[in-house]
């Protein structure tokens, strides 16, 4: 998982939902944060705006358009036309496409996800069939379904890094996405280690 957060230019000092923990809490391996994030949808919107573009490894200034190429077949994203929505216990990622075969096309991928209720971790589901073209779906189903779930697990992580870092200096990482009507739920938690004693 890559620390998007450094390169992220929104201003997070206007979230006044966003609780930073204090720099005396000292969260070991594996530790919770104190609090549960609830991120209004508008505002994950607005770090999805951005995040979007890293996970498609277009520069800052670049155009908002790239285009995905499997042998033959090309497929137009609209990078700044991803929009992101919650329900209970689903998160749906609309991606734009556009090709020459159907023009453009918003492509719903839904994500299921757990509530508060009922969490489920980091587990999430998608659905195998997609909305759009059978063809279109068949060829790029995957790209599409991988680039929506690395969006919301980069969202994720971008606000769990602002609540601030473990003892060693870490930013933290979700270890819990849920969601509810309207509202992303994250909770940030202090990062394992791969390697023993770290």
């Amino acid at each position: 998982m890559a620390n998007f957060a450094r390169f992220i230019t929104v201003d997070f000092s206007q979230f006044d939902w966003l609780n930073r923990i204090d720099a005396d809490v000292l969260l070991d391996v594996g530790d919770l944060s104190p609090d549960l994030l609830t991120v209004p949808g508008k505002d994950a919107q607005r770090v999805l705006s951005e995040v979007v573009r890293l996970v498609l490894d277009l520069p800052r200034n670049s155009t908002p358009l790239v285009v995905w190429t499997k042998g033959d077949s090309e497929l137009l994203i609209h990078s700044d036309q991803t929009r992101i929505q919650f329900s209970s216990g689903v998160i749906t990622v609309t991606v734009s496409a556009e090709c020459e075969e159907h023009g453009k096309l918003s492509i719903p991928v839904p994500i299921g996800v757990g509530t508060k209720q009922s969490p489920s971790g980091l587990v999430m589901s998608t659905f195998e069939d997609l909305e759009g073209p059978e063809e279109l779906i068949l060829a790029w189903r995957d790209a599409i379904q991988a680039f929506a779930w690395e969006s919301v697990l980069e969202v994720a992580s971008v606000f769990c890094a602002e609540v601030g870092n473990d003892k060693r200096g870490l930013p933290l990482v979700p270890g819990a996405i849920a969601a509810a009507p309207n509202k992303m739920l994250v909770q940030p938690v202090a990062r394992f280690s791969l390697m023993p004693g770290v």
